[in-house]
C-alpha cells in the first residue's frame, strides 16, 4: 500500500495500491486519447482557455470513474458523511462543461441536477440493502438521459456526461468494499 499525501485524499483516499494507481493512469490515458482523437473536430476550434477547462474536466471526471472504485477512495468516503455530502455538492462539472464546449447550458443543468439529486438520495439510503440496486437503476436512467442528449451534443461532451453520471452515481455513491474495513 502506498500512503497518499493529505492534499490528494479527496481524489485517491488515504492509501492506494500500485496496481490501482496504474489502472487509473492507464484508463485516463486510453480514454483521453480515444476521446481526444474521436472528438478532435469538436474541441480543436475552442479557445485555449476553453480547451484547458475541458481537458481539466476530462482528467477529473475520467480519473474519478476509476479512482472512486478503489478500496482506498471508497473507504475514505465511507468514513465521513460530511465528505460525501461535500463531494456531491461540488460536482457541477456538467454545467462548466456546457460553457467550455459551447453547448446549451440546459443540457449541463439537467445532467447535473439529475445526478446530484440521485446521489443525495443514494447517500441518504446508504445503509439499506437495496442501495446498490437503486444506484445501478439510477445510473442506468442517467445514462439513458445522456444517450438521448448525445444526439444533439458533441461526442466529447456526451462522453464526459456519461462518465460523470457513472462516476457520481455508481463509482462514488456505492460502498463497494463493505466488509473490507481496514486500519488504514
Amino acid at each position: 500500500m502506498l500512503k497518499i499525501p493529505k492534499f490528494f485524499h479527496e481524489i485517491l483516499g488515504e492509501f492506494q495500491t500500485k496496481s490501482s494507481l496504474v489502472v487509473i493512469v492507464i484508463f485516463v490515458l486510453c480514454s483521453g486519447l480515444l476521446t481526444g482523437i474521436l472528438g478532435y473536430d469538436e474541441w480543436k476550434e475552442l479557445s485555449l482557455i476553453k480547451q484547458i477547462v475541458t481537458w481539466f474536466l476530462f482528467l477529473d471526471i475520467s480519473g474519478g470513474v476509476i479512482a472512486n472504485l478503489t478500496k482506498g477512495t471508497d473507504l475514505f468516503y465511507n468514513r465521513s458523511s460530511r465528505n460525501r455530502w461535500i463531494f456531491i455538492a461540488i460536482h457541477i462539472q456538467p454545467i462548466i462543461l456546457s460553457w467550455s464546449m459551447e453547448i446549451s447550458i440546459h443540457y449541463g443543468i439537467i445532467i447535473c441536477l439529475y445526478t446530484i439529486i440521485s446521489a443525495a438520495f443514494l447517500n441518504l439510503i446508504r445503509e439499506h440493502s437495496i442501495h446498490t440496486l437503486l444506484a445501478g437503476s439510477l445510473t442506468g436512467i442517467g445514462l439513458l438521459i445522456a444517450a438521448y442528449y448525445s444526439q444533439e451534443i458533441p461526442f466529447f461532451a456526451s462522453t464526459l456526461f456519461i462518465f460523470y453520471i457513472f462516476k457520481v452515481l455508481f463509482s462514488f455513491s456505492v460502498f463497494h468494499h463493505r466488509g473490507e474495513q481496514s486500519d488504514y
